[in-house]
């Protein structure tokens, strides 16, 4: 179908949509966005000296923009939000997403130049910038994110995290704990549990993230610096699932059914269970982890991020994570 200047384009949860214009620069939207297109234009004469032009209202939600290089005419593509405007290159890749309280412009391939009623920045490839309401342009950093608040523990454990015990169904009813200590000069949510007499608990630090991941994404990697001090249960119990440290994360994929990422830590398996799901760790020491990119190695690409668990598993146990980062490019 044709879309005319004025047009306003929405797409429900449940859709995408694809817009492409008569210079083959195209704006892809993603569920939940809308976007007004405000002027199309194209110069009379082939080789004139007028530009291309495409200029859109992006009211809400995420787009992907996709810049035509053209032989016969420079091109004119804007993109205004609630809190700036977006100059950007031709033959390029970018994306806009914008929020009540924010918009951020991202660069993939070209330059873009952000505007604000306040100041204005230029984007190199490979960067994101922040821009809110009445307020001069962030500064440009690179387009890897973290999407985990908080991470560092620096301020309650309260702003972020929900922390909670598990018992399971083993009849168990002595709780671990899970507060913020220093640790060899490190700010640490330290996790310890004693007493537990061979009955199984989780002592879980959880943060609801429930945010979909960019298109395109290259990488999604989890970091974290981790410690074990104690663990009663041999390596990660009988099942792999009882470790004394561990990290899961909770997606979507992209057919929209739900699945993990797990990964535990031990330093001790005297009984030489089964550790699937874990990785061997010097006793007592400052471990700096790093996952594989999770797109190369989980079975069905993720789509949303739903949750991030950090938690010991088993007896008794003492452990500890000084900042955990799920980083996404």
């Amino acid at each position: 179908m044709t879309v005319p200047e004025g047009t306003v384009i929405r797409v429900d949860e449940t859709s995408e949509a694809v817009v492409t214009f008569f210079d083959h620069s195209f704006v892809r939207l993603f569920p939940g966005a809308t976007v007004q297109i405000e002027r199309l234009r194209a110069p009379r004469f082939r080789r004139g000296v007028l530009p291309n032009m495409v200029l859109m209202n992006m009211l809400g939600g995420r787009g992907y923009i996709g810049t035509a290089l053209s032989l016969d005419s420079s091109l004119d593509m804007r993109v205004k939000t609630l809190h700036a405007e977006c100059a950007l290159e031709a033959d390029g890749s970018y994306a806009v997403e914008v929020r009540n309280d924010r918009s951020e412009m991202y660069t993939y391939r070209g330059r873009a130049t952000i505007l604000s009623s306040n100041g204005q920045a230029v984007l190199d490839p490979g960067q994101r910038i922040q821009v809110v309401f009445d307020q001069p342009p962030g500064d440009p950093v690179s387009l890897a994110r973290n999407l985990i608040e908080n991470e560092e523990f620096r301020r309650p454990l309260s702003e972020g995290w929900r922390v909670f015990n598990d018992q399971g169904t083993d009849g168990g009813d002595v709780d671990g704990s899970a507060e913020i200590v220093m640790d060899e000069g490190r700010r640490a949510v330290r996790f310890f549990r004693t007493g537990g007499h061979g009955n199984h608990c989780e002592t879980i630090l959880e943060q609801t993230i429930n945010e979909r991941l960019p298109d395109p994404i290259t990488s999604l990697k989890v970091r974290a610096t981790v410690k074990v001090r104690y663990q009663s249960l041999s390596g990660g119990g009988y099942l792999s699932s009882e470790y004394p440290l561990m990290i899961r994360l909770t997606y979507r994929d992209v057919y929209d059914s739900e699945a993990e990422w797990v990964q535990g830590f031990y330093y001790q398996n005297v009984a030489d269970t089964p550790t699937t799901y874990g990785l061997q760790i010097p006793h007592d020491r400052w471990y700096p982890f790093e996952s594989e990119n999770l797109l190369d190695v989980l079975p069905v690409p993720p789509h949303r991020i739903i949750a991030i668990r950090v938690y010991a598993s088993g007896w008794d146990y003492e452990s500890l994570v000084s900042d955990v980062n799920l980083i996404v490019e």
